[in-house]
């Protein structure tokens, strides 16, 4: 082992096809795997969406980088080309980038891959060209161009690459023509909106990674398909019921332990699009259950010291699900709103957010006048009513007036 190269420009081309270049993100997106005992069975499998459960030894740096070992990684590299070129991937220097240059010298494809190590890890400011070049090692150069587009704000030229990408990758086999989709459903959707052809494109690569073993690929495609669908519900309730499926779909993979941001997200907006559902069928009052527990999920990740907003949503969403659930129990819920209530106006301020500080107050004493503790309820109307009066909201005024009285004729019921 070590940096020395044995090998030179003429020797013959052995290289294998095709490589899996992309089909990971970061470092294990640029390794190459070279020649040997069961290397080009496994390039076939990885190309179809398929993962070994043994690698072979010439794969053994690809395997340890794809489990975030790159000391394991570095260990396994040799002295051939691929290893040489893998050597500039993981560990980044002027030195092994003149070792893999010579190492690619006559290759266009080897070229490509050297260029996209030099420019990610800053060695380089010239993106791979695709010229010359077909399948994994065109996707490659045109992922990364599309890429260093939307960092100089080429929204439309980003584009233009990615499409130009998508008929190469479909050369290549499922696993890329389905992350080159992905990549375009998410161009076309942030730098478009929420789109019926963002949804088209993240279904086609769904679709492709279904028979395959790329499931967290799978989840994350179809966690976005889902906020897709979602910012485009509008009210409408299909579009709410397919935002929710894509999430719930997404959930049968993605775990609070490995995928913890993800599971959270996921959890949190599945409960908004089933609380934005008009509640018309039996079935209703089941979601809403879900709702609840999926909040519950997402609260175990999300706390107001690493994820302000998204607690505060969640916590809010929650407590106030839990004045509509119907339950054995409904004391019990009713209670627990309002000390989530308690919580979130502990982490708002009356002068920063007066609008947010009142709306929290007037949702709380809803919960205690359905718990019949009038003048608790009755204090917090108040206290939002001056807040909302000083905003220049004079319909929340109205409505809050209107709590009020009902909270004086039940008292009059009551005596």
């Amino acid at each position: 082992m070590g940096n020395a190269m044995t090998i030179t420009a003429d020797t013959p081309d052995t290289l294998l096809r095709p490589q899996p270049l992309g089909l990971y993100d970061g470092p294990a997106g640029l390794l190459l795997i070279g020649p040997g005992d069961g290397a080009a069975d496994v390039l076939r499998a990885l190309a179809l969406g398929s993962l070994p459960t043994q690698w072979p030894a010439s794969a053994a740096a690809f395997a340890a980088t794809t489990a975030d070992d790159i000391d394991a990684a570095l260990a396994a590299l040799g002295d051939d080309r691929e290893s040489v070129i893998g050597r500039l991937v993981l560990a980044p220097t002027p030195e092994h980038l003149d070792a893999a240059q010579l190492a690619a010298a006559g290759n266009p494809s080897l070229a490509v891959v050297v260029a996209a190590a030099a420019y990610a890890s800053g060695l380089s400011d010239a993106p791979p060209s695709a010229d010359g070049v077909d399948g994994e090692f065109a996707v490659l150069a045109l992922t990364v161009r599309a890429a260093r587009a939307l960092e100089f704000k080429d929204s439309r030229g980003a584009l233009r690459l990615l499409r130009d990408a998508v008929p190469h990758a479909e050369t290549v086999g499922p696993a890329l023509h389905a992350r080159v989709l992905g990549m375009l459903a998410e161009h076309v959707h942030h730098s478009q909106g929420p789109s019926e052809a963002a949804l088209d494109l993240y279904d086609r690569a769904i679709a492709l990674l279904t028979p395959t073993e790329l499931d967290e690929l799978r989840a994350g495609m179809q966690l976005e398909r889902g906020l897709v669908a979602h910012q485009m519900a509008d009210g409408q309730r299909f579009r709410l019921v397919e935002a929710s499926r894509s999430y719930q779909s997404a959930l049968m993979v993605l775990s609070e332990e490995r995928h913890p941001e993800r599971f959270a997200l996921a959890n949190m907006n599945n409960a908004i699009a089933i609380l934005a559902m008009p509640m018309t069928q039996a079935s209703d009052q089941v979601r809403l259950g879900v709702a609840v527990q999926s909040l519950r999920a997402a609260l175990r990740v999300y706390r107001p010291e690493t994820h302000a907003y998204e607690w505060s949503s969640s916590q809010m969403n929650l407590a106030n699900a839990l004045q509509y659930l119907p339950s054995k129990h409904r004391e019990e819920n009713l209670q627990e709103a309002v000390e989530l209530y308690e919580e979130v106006l502990a982490f708002r301020s009356p002068r920063s957010d007066p609008m947010g500080y009142a709306r929290v107050l007037a949702n709380q004493a809803n919960a205690l006048a359905h718990l019949a503790v009038f003048d608790h309820a009755e204090a917090k109307y108040r206290e939002a009513r001056e807040l909302f009066e000083r905003s220049g909201d004079l319909d929340a005024v109205e409505v809050i007036d209107r709590q009020i009285e009902q909270i004086d004729e039940q008292r009059g019921t009551a005596r």
